[in-house]
C-alpha cells in the first residue's frame, strides 16, 4: 500500500480573520451564558427565602427589648422572643438563666446607646434560614463602664411580625470598636 501525499490547504488572511472573529464571538457567548446561568442560580438560591426584615419595626422591637432588659422586665423580654426560642427555654427558667448569664459576663445593662446595625441570615438547626437585622448597643452595666460591654439583639421575621431571635452581651477585650 502506497502512501499518498496529502494536499495542504492554505487560507488567505481574510478567511483566517473571519474564523478568529467567529471563535471570539462564540467564546464571548459562552462566557455570557455561563455568567447568566451563575446569576440565575444565585438568584434562585437566595430567592427561595425572599423574606426581608422591616427595619423600622425591627429597630422599635430591639429598642423595646433593651428597655426591658434595663428595667429587669424579663417576662416582657421573653414575650418578644421568637417561637424557636420559647420552645427551647421555659418562661420560668428564662429570668434565672438570664440573671446568671449577665452576672457572669458584663452585668445588667443600665443605659444603652445604639452603635451599629447589620444585616445577615440566621441558619436554624433544621437547615432553614431567616434574614436578620442585628442591633449592637453600647451599654453601661453594674460591672462595666460604657464602651466596655455591648449588647447584640438580632431580629427576624416571624409570620407577619418580627421577633427577637438571639441576644447577648459582647465584652470588649481591647480598644473600642465603636468610638
Amino acid at each position: 500500500m502506497a502512501l499518498r501525499p496529502t494536499k495542504i490547504h492554505t487560507y488567505d488572511n481574510h478567511v483566517l480573520s473571519e474564523l478568529a472573529a467567529l471563535s471570539r464571538d462564540i467564546l464571548a457567548l459562552m462566557v455570557r451564558t455561563s455568567k447568566l446561568a451563575y446569576v440565575l442560580l444565585l438568584l434562585a438560591t437566595l430567592g427561595c427565602n425572599h423574606r426581608t426584615v422591616d427595619s423600622v419595626r425591627a429597630r422599635k422591637l430591639s429598642d423595646e427589648f433593651m428597655s426591658d432588659l434595663i428595667a429587669h422586665r424579663t417576662d416582657a423580654a421573653f414575650d418578644k422572643m421568637e417561637l424557636e426560642f420559647t420552645t427551647m427555654v421555659n418562661r420560668s427558667d428564662f429570668a434565672p438563666q438570664l440573671n446568671k448569664l449577665l452576672g457572669e459576663y458584663c452585668g445588667w445593662p443600665r443605659v444603652s446607646e445604639l452603635k451599629d446595625v447589620q444585616g445577615g441570615f440566621k441558619v436554624y438547626a433544621d437547615g432553614h434560614q431567616n434574614p436578620i437585622r442585628k442591633f449592637i448597643y453600647a451599654t453601661t452595666t453594674g460591672q462595666s463602664p460604657k464602651d466596655k460591654c455591648y449588647f447584640s439583639v438580632e431580629i427576624a421575621p416571624s409570620g407577619q411580625d418580627v421577633k427577637v431571635t438571639t441576644f447577648g452581651p459582647l465584652r470588649v477585650t481591647s480598644g473600642n470598636p465603636y468610638p
